[in-house]
């Protein structure tokens, strides 16, 4: 049986008016590697990202984007913010042994 661990590939982030902009792909050493709807993989370089969080409580992921790179993302539009909801698998009561 494999592991089980944490999976945030997959999750759609949404901007700030709900649309879907991005899907999170990977966290590489060069920056979050984004799947855009035209099948196409972005990588925001570190520098270009102002925070990001992972709510565990929550489920949730959020990514903003400096305001001084968002010239460098013009697929982003207006958004300055990119948030997400990751759903499970299976849900655990207790830890697998």
């Amino acid at each position: 049986m494999s592991k089980r661990r944490f999976d945030l590939d997959g999750i759609p982030l949404d901007d700030e008016d709900g649309r879907t902009t991005a899907i999170l792909r990977f966290r590489t050493t060069r920056g979050l590697v984004l799947a855009l709807p035209e099948s196409v993989d972005v990588t925001i370089p570190w520098g270009d990202v102002a925070s990001a969080s992972v709510d565990l409580v929550k489920g949730r992921i959020v990514i903003e984007v400096a305001e001084a790179a968002r010239q460098h993302h013009r697929w982003l539009g207006a958004a300055r913010r990119l948030s997400g909801t990751w759903t499970d698998r299976e849900l655990l009561q207790e830890p697998p042994r």
